[in-house]
């Protein structure tokens, strides 16, 4: 049980049913069903407010527009007298606006929704736990509009939760994420997805028979309820469960390597110095690097490796698990000035993923060490990126004080929130202060600015688009032969709306590198909004194949949704635009074809739902400049014209 906070007024759950309590003094009584759906549908929405003609229309759709106004001026009399009654002053109402006060009330499923960005077991725990059945279970109105509303959300609900539940079973130990895996099957047993978790947890805790036994649960299921066989991911996951001879060596690999989440192992640096004293210097900066990595949950850090000795030989006597990468370094000192070398291998075949140098002085001990702790864990993730990716970053990366500010301009990027992406793009500025024909350093500030343009971060100037292009050109005439600079310069093409040379760029990187998720996203894209449909839906599926649950997993989807509502496949346009704006729902782009798709469905509470998230984040759009201007334009004219009629029908303002 959850306990709120001691000084909240009212709290108000809304998951397993509705139920509302004064502090610590137990259930308040209200009176029939629609004062407690306005309470419900106002704790869900922006500011926690809304027009009193939107909630008219919500809970008396049957009505005329005079009926329902007066239907809800007497529901309101009758909720703040119950209210009232219970000493609770959280209704307010300001012109047309009715709202709760939100530092008068705790709502249960906004602390789950803040809950759910942990990255730690415990605190997603915490979050999960505040999941107690499914969102107003059980309460229904009577009025469609409402009904279905509460259905949207109880759908979108349950899926945020059991995603995060599967994230969890892959923070916590193999048993442990057992239970979970179960927990998930247990309230939905037809997702697929989750069968694969409980088979890959299954081989990491040395029960394969186990785990063949999941998959054939997982088929009949599919089997009786849809009449459909398991996807072929499934299959090839059944396929490649080790065989009884081969099971006993592959379960004592560290699950969480078995699980996908990269493992690292931090060696103790060897002391070159000659001097003892340098020896605690070592050990701290090893603490600090293991304990950075640590703190980032897509990592399992493994201790216990033997220090590199003098000679280069790795010491014989451990019985450490083996990581997938092996993080040493080792020390030098010239008087006051200390060299420290770090080097990131990757275990199976002994080739260096990374190596840098770091200079610094004695005397400023402590902050040499944060300094490369934190350059450490900014390099690591990325190289492991772009490895996961199957990318080697051709690209000069430059000095190591430039090499640190595009790396860390790159993962403010990835954070992909108009507040990073201004930082991005400022450190990005920084680091071609230092270096201006550094190419990296280029294409870096390319797509910060260009991605801030995309999120809503930068004004849509001539100079921004202007400067992006030229950036990421400069950066191809140096690098021809750089994937990612080619991805970089065709989504600045798209910004100006030159998707035929986009095109040409992002089919070169894939021509370059097959396996680069991004070029086949950047193109499904693309050929969407050109209206070759059955192109993008290729490319689209291929990226989201390629690059499954990686940072920007979102922005493929994305893609996905643009060719699908260009191929007139509303019902699942607005599924995969749901997910996006699921995923990162500051990203305005999604949520525009999320309300597209809605309103081409017939899902009108929805689609206004949805162009209210957009509003509330970017006031100013409107159907005169959302399309061009802040989204890219489909080529063909009937798929634009339909697409701005859908956000009009959604109540995107005409200017």
């Amino acid at each position: 049980m959850v306990s709120w906070d001691s000084v909240a007024i009212g709290n108000i759950s809304l998951f397993g049913g509705f139920q509302i309590e004064k502090g610590a003094g137990g259930s308040v009584w209200l009176t029939g069903k629609r004062g407690p759906a306005i309470l419900a549908y106002l704790a869900r929405c922006p500011s926690m407010a809304a027009p009193r003609e939107r909630l008219a229309d919500l809970l008396w759709s049957d009505s005329d527009s005079e009926h329902s106004r007066n239907s809800l001026r007497q529901t309101l009399s009758v909720l703040r007298r119950d209210l009232s009654r219970a000493g609770m002053d959280i209704l307010h109402a300001r012109k047309d606006l009715i709202g709760l006060r939100p530092d008068a009330v705790r709502v249960d499923v906004e602390d789950f929704e803040t809950g759910l960005s942990a990255r730690s077991a415990p605190d997603l725990e915490t979050a999960l736990a505040l999941y107690t059945g499914p969102f107003l279970d059980g309460f229904y109105v009577g009025s469609n509009a409402f009904d279905d509303w509460a259905a949207s959300e109880r759908e979108r609900l349950l899926s945020r939760a059991l995603e995060s539940m599967e994230k969890l079973a892959r923070l916590v130990d193999a048993e442990s994420g057992l239970a979970v895996a179960d927990r998930i099957l247990a309230m939905e047993p037809t997702r697929e997805e989750s069968y694969r978790l409980k088979m890959e947890l299954l081989v990491a805790c040395g029960q394969r028979d186990k785990a063949l036994r999941t998959f054939e649960t997982c088929r009949s299921v599919l089997k009786k309820e849809f009449g459909v066989d398991v996807s072929s991911e499934t299959r090839a996951l059944w396929q490649s469960l080790p065989s009884a001879a081969e099971f006993s060596s592959a379960s004592s690999v560290p699950a969480g390597q078995r699980l996908g989440r990269p493992s690292i192992s931090v060696a103790d640096f060897v002391n070159l110095t000659g001097e003892r004293g340098d020896d605690f210097f070592a050990k701290g900066l090893v603490h600090d690097i293991t304990t950075a990595l640590s703190e980032v949950a897509d990592y399992v850090v493994l201790s216990g490796l033997p220090p590199i000795e003098k000679g280069g030989e790795e010491s014989k006597a451990t019985t450490a698990p083996r990581a997938r990468y092996m993080l040493n370094g080792s020390i030098q000192r010239s008087g006051d000035e200390l060299r420290v070398n770090v080097q990131l291998v990757d275990a199976a075949d002994g080739h260096n993923v990374w190596a840098q140098k770091f200079d610094g002085h004695s005397e400023d001990a402590l902050e040499f060490q944060d300094r490369i702790a934190q350059a450490v864990v900014l390099a690591v993730s990325l190289e492991l990126q772009l490895t996961n990716w199957k990318v080697r970053d051709k690209s000069p990366p430059g000095t190591p004080e430039v090499r640190r500010l595009v790396n860390e301009a790159l993962m403010r990027y990835f954070e992909m929130t108009r507040d990073s992406l201004l930082v991005s793009k400022e450190l990005a500025e920084k680091a071609l202060s230092i270096a201006p024909e550094n190419a990296r350093a280029k294409r870096t500030l390319s797509i910060a600015t260009t991605m801030g343009l995309a999120f809503g971060a930068l004004p849509g100037k001539r100079e921004h688009i202007d400067n992006a292009i030229r950036l990421a050109e400069d950066a191809v005439r140096a690098v021809p032969d750089d994937e990612i600079a080619r991805c970089i310069l065709s989504f600045a093409y798209l910004r100006d709306g030159r998707i035929d040379e986009a095109i040409v760029e992002c089919r070169h990187a894939v021509s370059l590198n097959p396996s680069y998720p991004s070029g086949h996203g950047d193109l499904g894209e693309l050929y969407g909004l050109r209206g070759q449909v059955s192109e993008a839906l290729r490319e689209a599926n291929e990226a989201i194949r390629l690059g499954a649950h990686d940072v920007i997993d979102f922005w493929r989807h994305h893609g996905l949704t643009v060719a699908l509502f260009a191929g007139g496949d509303d019902r699942r346009a607005l599924e995969v635009a749901r997910r996006v704006v699921r995923t990162k729902p500051g990203f305005v782009r999604g949520a525009l074809y999320w309300a597209a798709a809605a309103s081409a469905t017939g899902n009108n509470e929805e689609a206004s739902r949805a162009i209210h998230h957009c509003l509330s984040q970017l006031p100013h759009l409107n159907l005169g400049n959302v399309c061009p201007g802040f989204l890219p334009r489909y080529v063909r004219d009937d798929h634009h014209a339909r697409f701005l009629d859908m956000l009009a029908r959604a109540g995107l303002p005409n200017s």
